[in-house]
């Protein structure tokens, strides 16, 4: 026989029984009481998971993935070989997922989950959207299920990023770029959106409906280079239901566009004498100085 010192967080009736019958077996006992303090443990994560949804388009980009840190190590061609796929991050590989379908570095890509891989290069980076996304790693990377690969040229920069990063940068409405960072590398890869054709599809069906967005309609028009003649009818529909300060703001926006002055200038100043009743006073600020700013352009005055 020999005894064992329980650990006093283990010390409680309801684990006495198990812990004693382990006890018979030896050296298990300690082997099943450390094993149940670990259990017990909340340890901060060496490569936090980092989960992220950006509106894009019509839709969305969501991005998945774990971010490892230098910790004093060389990054890109030692603890990261190159020329070798790699998990864009750490733990499993990194997912990224598309709302509807874009072009990623110039390449078609429909609406989905994606593994995202890459292969760093000090001269050329190689990225590469994979269908099998329950990998963890790149151990089980298998090449021909690539959706695509494209090439991207990698950046130096002069401050060294502690983290790895992934995200979207320089976003416009139908841009953005998918851009890693670590230690003292950047590299981008361009995704490109293309919703015209939706768009259109859904304005023409929503005015066939008793709930017609002749707003959002005109400003889309106005946003896009379309008919501005045709902006201008649809905003004056929705001045008709419900006359406001902005709508008359955007009239006199898109008459400027359409090289209509007067008639800008006028909008401009029914904008200026509702937006006196807005109680948000930096609201009304906002497009008081907006239409005494397009006044000023198309060369009225305020009456």
């Amino acid at each position: 026989m020999f005894a064992v010192s329980l650990p006093t967080s283990l010390y409680s009736p309801s684990l006495m029984k198990p812990l004693l019958t382990l006890c018979l077996a030896g050296s298990l006992c300690w082997l099943g009481a450390a094993e149940l303090q670990a259990q017990q443990l909340r340890l901060p994560a060496m490569s936090p998971t980092v989960r992220t949804r950006q509106d894009f388009s019509t839709s969305f980009i969501e991005l998945t993935y774990a971010r490892p840190s230098k910790r004093g190590r060389e990054v890109f061609g030692k603890l990261v070989p190159n020329g070798e796929v790699w998990r864009t991050g750490a733990n499993s590989s990194t997912r990224i997922r598309f709302g509807e379908e874009v072009k990623f570095g110039g390449q078609v890509v429909p609406a989905g989950t994606y593994a995202l891989f890459t292969i760093p290069d000090p001269k050329e980076w190689t990225f590469i959207l994979n269908k099998d996304t329950s990998q963890w790693g790149a151990y089980d990377y298998r090449p021909e299920l690539d959706l695509l690969r494209v090439k991207a040229k990698p950046r130096a920069s002069n401050t060294a990023m502690e983290s790895f990063s992934l995200g979207l940068e320089n976003l416009q409405p139908e841009a953005a770029e998918l851009t890693l960072r670590w230690d003292k590398v950047r590299v981008s890869v361009p995704i490109v959106a293309d919703p015209d054709a939706r768009i259109m599809a859904q304005i023409q069906e929503a005015m066939q409906g008793d709930k017609k967005p002749y707003f959002a309609a005109a400003q889309y028009y106005y946003s896009t280079g379309k008919d501005i003649n045709q902006a201008i009818s649809w905003l004056d529909e929705s001045i008709k239901k419900q006359p406001s300060y902005y709508a008359y703001y955007w009239k006199g926006k898109m008459l400027q566009k359409a090289e209509r002055k007067t008639e800008a200038a006028e909008a401009a100043r029914q904008s200026l004498a509702l937006v006196k009743n807005e109680k948000n006073a930096p609201t009304r600020e906002e497009y008081t100085r907006l239409n005494e700013q397009l006044l000023k352009e198309v060369g009225g005055k305020k009456k």
